[in-house]
């Protein structure tokens, strides 16, 4: 199906303060429209600690266990959080830290961070899925009254996610402000709540969920990403489109501005998925391009205030894969323009992103030479996304999708 252009990278070890750090060179020099550049950034692949535990054994982009989830805001944080071999860890620069969870607990994961430092996420405890917050240094965590996970947190200290309640036999929207409940966050009439993705430092939230639609003669189930607005007086809305394709979307992080961004899984093409952006929560759903030769990808977190996008592109080769080709790439799109992706550890090893800020540093993971997952965060990550050199596949794209010049986000 064609082949890749190799790229040389040339990795450096440096040790600082005990801990390892691993720098890559960054890939062909593209535009930046971050301005990394000017600000004396420096671009690096940052790899993580894990938690000391058996590698997985079969190591997969679409199972995650191991990844940076979200990295507190501002220039000197040097926070971030995730999990490690399914455990809920966070990071001070490179050095793991294990939360300390109620003892007898099993899996579980950091979902998100704020600029004060305050963490929250989910664990699973011999009572049940707990959600919880935690700040460094605090001896335990604090579980959240009434909540199983723990999604997103704002740096006003609002935090949102949800529970499963047995006695109305459905999934229940919460915000929490500390350690009480502020108020429940209802589905739009007619529908069902799956979970919370995520809450702005306006406030506003966004989540997912589904309905039962009856037409004449037919009846159809439909999967929206849904909207809550910070005024509890505004009642929530569904996110467009709402049709009879089978298809689901899922929505992933909101910006600031209310944009909100996720992917697309469509039905009629085996469940590959596309990349979404709503620019605003009443307006139509704008298609990401794919990265060239893939044949799907996803977004999975957005900036607060650059909009800039990051996610997963998946690829599918015949045997054997053309050289230099892993399986999935971190993709990375400011809006406009092709869709780029980040550089990994080694030649044909998958990379991730899951989380982006302000200042251009992208988390998530990247499958190192020997084949094990690490924790990786990105700096600079304008001046080291690049285009792929030439297109494997040819690429399907969706009937509704946009053309290059309504892709563009002003």
């Amino acid at each position: 199906m064609g082949t890749r252009r190799t790229r040389s990278t040339c990795t450096g070890l440096a040790l600082a303060g005990g801990l390892l750090a691993t720098s890559v060179a960054a890939a062909p020099a593209q535009a930046d429209p971050g301005g990394s550049a000017a600000r004396g950034c420096k671009p690096s692949i940052q790899v993580l600690e894990t938690l000391p535990a058996t590698d997985d054994p079969h190591p997969s982009p679409w199972v995650r266990r191991t990844q940076v989830s979200a990295i507190a805001p501002g220039p000197s944080s040097r926070l971030a959080v995730g999990m490690s071999s399914m455990v809920p860890v966070y990071w001070i620069g490179t050095r793991v830290f294990a939360v300390p969870v109620p003892a007898g607990s099993g899996s579980g994961r950091v979902a998100d961070v704020n600029r004060s430092g305050l963490m929250v996420g989910q664990v699973s405890t011999p009572d049940g899925s707990r959600a919880f917050s935690y700040r460094h240094g605090d001896r335990a965590v604090t579980l959240l009254p009434g909540g199983d996970s723990a999604t997103g947190i704002n740096d006003r200290g609002v935090i949102v996610g949800q529970v499963w309640d047995p006695v109305r036999n459905r999934t229940i929207g919460l915000e929490w402000s500390g350690d009480r409940i502020r108020r429940e966050l209802p589905p739009p009439a007619g529908y069902r709540l799956s979970f919370l993705s995520g809450v702005n430092n306006r406030g506003q939230v966004a989540g997912n969920g589904d309905a039962q639609e009856r037409l004449p003669g037919a009846e159809f189930r439909v999967t929206p990403g849904l909207y809550w607005p910070a005024d509890p007086a505004v009642a929530p809305s569904v996110l467009r489109p709402v049709d009879d394709t089978g298809d689901t979307y899922v929505t992933r992080g909101i910006a600031d501005s209310g944009r909100i961004v996720g992917y697309q899984r469509r039905q009629a093409e085996g469940g590959s998925e596309v990349a979404v952006v709503w620019k605003k929560p009443d307006g139509p759903p704008v298609y990401a391009p794919w990265a060239p030769g893939a044949m799907g990808g996803t977004f999975e977190a957005i900036s607060p205030n650059t909009d800039v996008s990051v996610g997963l592109a998946e690829f599918r080769y015949t045997a054997p894969p053309p050289e230099d080709s892993p399986e999935a790439r971190a993709q990375y799109w400011t809006g406009s323009g092709p869709m780029r992706v980040l550089p990994g550890l080694a030649p044909s090893r998958y990379t991730a992103a899951f989380a982006v800020t302000d200042d251009d540093r992208v988390g998530g993971a990247a499958l190192d030479a020997e084949g094990r997952v690490r924790p990786v965060i990105w700096t600079c990550a304008a001046e080291q996304a690049f285009v792929l050199p030439a297109v494997q596949p040819p690429q399907r794209r969706p009937a509704s999708a946009a053309t290059s010049e309504e892709a563009a986000l002003p």
